[in-house]
């Protein structure tokens, strides 16, 4: 629910998703930083459900929607997203997905002061 409040709340800051999408049931996670990892940490909470594909991508809040953008999701995923944040929440959270790039953080690789 954090994360969902970040992309409205602080639209400067960017706020990624992965998103766990199973036969019977979905899981996202929303936080300011997602990687591979993290596949390893939605993999148990998904319980017995099996053909687990990942998805990853960006939450933007725009026009009164929660958008989920990524280079690998589709418009059909929207229904088993909005199952899995009610699942989390207990409510309803309007919803859009669309396919696109996403802005990735620029790690720098600033030197440290001697």
């Amino acid at each position: 629910m954090d994360g969902l409040k970040n992309a409205r709340m602080r639209p400067a800051r960017p706020t990624y998703f992965m998103l766990c999408i199973g036969n019977a049931r979905s899981l996202a996670y929303l936080a300011p930083m997602v990687s591979a990892s993290h596949k390893t940490m939605l993999r148990p909470l998904m319980g017995a459900d099996t053909g687990l594909k990942y998805h990853r991508g960006q939450c933007i809040f725009e026009k009164g929607y929660y958008t989920f953008v990524g280079p690998t999701v589709s418009p059909g995923m929207r229904r088993k997203l909005e199952q899995g944040l009610i699942a989390l929440t207990g409510r309803r959270w309007p919803t859009k997905v669309r396919r696109g790039e996403i802005e990735e953080k620029a790690q720098s690789s600033a030197e440290l002061p001697t």
